[in-house]
């Protein structure tokens, strides 16, 4: 079975990459340059679509999670992607890597076709086209760092944690539709993680390496003519956007009752 693995172009997708390629056999890596349009661009067509005080609100958090939060994240990530790098095997060999600028653009939908792959792995933040998500035969998987249909979207662990559902901080490896995290889900499973302790952008990170063992094997299972689904039916599906400042003042006083509470360890007990 043919297999790539697509990432956007960051220096905390590369060690997760490695270390699938590590335990399964992987044609190549198409690495993506570019995730959305110059900044002000991209927010001046978002505030045209949902309004510009929701966009000046996600703007202020992040913002404010650059001057005061993302070294933290920064160092805490680094330690858990250097663990990860050392549990792989010393004379791994990264397979060929392929880049694209713009995953939905005429090149990529030509390089796919010419890579002919049977499955991709995604760990990407845009929407893609038809033409693009239908060329592999098994589909292209997605590997969200969230419990899908409850945490559909972006910033799944923030919304998890303000929503008290601690176990939604997790993974699905779902298969890309026309919708956003709507597709069947092959797999899925919670996250070791402390929400007291560690910020929604540090358990995402942590989402994606604690599911990397089960992605090996529904991929294993995929090439032995399985097909691995997740019964989804019964449960409420909810598609969220990125946080505002607004929801994180909700968020911190939130976890400042809970870490006053008798009940605190709890929130250190979260897996599915």
């Amino acid at each position: 079975m043919k297999i790539l693995f697509l990432f956007h172009d960051s220096w905390t997708q590369y060690p997760k990459a490695d270390w699938l390629a590590s335990r399964i056999p992987l044609d190549g890596f198409l690495v993506i340059k570019k995730t959305r349009p110059w900044w002000g661009a991209y927010l001046w067509k978002r505030a045209r679509r949902i309004g510009l005080f929701k966009v000046a609100n996600e703007a202020l958090l992040r913002l404010y999670w650059l001057v005061t939060k993302s070294a933290r994240d920064r160092r805490m990530t680094s330690k858990l992607l250097e663990d990860l790098k050392r549990d792989i095997p010393a004379d791994y060999r990264r397979p060929p890597v392929h880049t694209v600028h713009d995953i939905n653009s005429a090149e990529a939908e030509g390089l796919l076709k010419r890579l002919n792959p049977d499955v991709c792995v995604l760990m990407v933040n845009v929407i893609l086209k038809k033409n693009i998500f239908s060329i592999p035969r098994l589909g292209m998987l997605v590997f969200h760092p969230g419990l899908t249909p409850e945490y559909r979207g972006p910033h799944s662990a923030f919304w998890a944690t303000l929503n008290h559902q601690f176990w939604g901080i997790g993974w699905s490896l779902l298969r890309v539709n026309a919708g956003i995290d709507t597709g069947d889900v092959l797999a899925q499973g919670s996250a070791a993680v402390d929400p007291l302790t560690q910020s929604h952008v540090y358990m995402q990170h942590k989402s994606h390496v604690d599911g990397l063992p089960q992605v090996v094997e529904t991929l294993r299972r995929l090439e032995a003519g399985e097909h691995p689904v997740v019964d989804t039916r019964s449960r409420k599906s909810f598609n969220y956007t990125h946080p505002g400042f607004s929801d994180y003042l909700k968020l911190r006083r939130f976890l400042k009752g809970l870490r006053q509470s008798p009940n605190a360890a709890d929130a250190r007990s979260v897996q599915l």
